[in-house]
This record gives structure tokens, C-alpha cells and sequence, in this order.
């Protein structure tokens, strides 16, 4: 549920939107078509988001990708996600206009 509803907050602002139910398939999306940026949680089907963030990082045609790890984690998680290489670090609840600000000040960012 909170996939969709983030999903249609971007999509709301024009930012395409491609869906992954599992980190599996989340990978294999991106190595299909490298993504601006990917937006994950702690826990998923298939993996968690650290090591998929860890993945990315690893890939060098995916080490650049912009990461969104949101989640209801603990700190040391939170540093974990940190550690592993993503962007920012969201809590659940997170509302979808604070998702889309931040994913808009990552995109302005531009790739290092």
C-alpha cells in the first residue's frame, strides 16, 4: 500500500515511476535500465534494502544511482543503510510530500 501511494505522489509531480515488488526484481530492473533513482525499505520480499543498496553500490553501472531508504528501523539500521551507501534516510510514517522533496533535492543534485 505505501508503494502505491508513494508511487502515485511522484507520479503526481511527472517523475516516472517503475515498480519492483521484490529486491530481486528491483535489481533486475535497474541493471536493465539504470533508474535516476531507487527507493527501498528495510524489509522486502526476496532481500532486505541494505544489501540491495550494497548491490548498487557495487555495480559500477548502477554505483551512482540516487538511494531512498525509507523505513520504521531502529538506529542502528538507519546507520546501517548509511554505511551501505544510500542517499537518505527516511522514518515511516513518511508522507509522500516529504518523499517527493526529497527525491527532487537528490535529482537537482545531479550525478556526482
Amino acid at each position: 500500500m505505501i508503494r502505491a501511494v508513494f508511487s502515485e505522489a511522484l507520479r503526481r509531480v511527472g517523475i516516472q515511476v517503475i515498480e519492483a515488488a521484490t529486491a530481486g526484481n528491483a535489481l533486475e530492473l535497474a541493471q536493465a535500465t539504470p533508474p535516476d533513482f531507487v527507493i527501498t525499505d528495510i524489509q522486502m520480499p526476496g532481500g532486505d534494502g541494505i544489501e540491495l543498496c550494497r548491490t548498487l553500490r557495487s555495480d559500477p553501472a548502477l554505483s551512482r544511482v540516487r538511494i531512498v531508504v525509507v523505513s520504521g528501523m531502529a538506529a542502528a539500521q538507519r546507520a546501517a543503510a548509511v554505511a551501505a551507501g544510500c542517499d537518505a534516510v527516511l522514518e515511516k510514517p513518511c508522507p509522500p510530500a516529504v518523499l517527493v522533496a526529497t527525491i527532487r533535492r537528490l535529482l537537482a543534485l545531479g550525478i556526482p
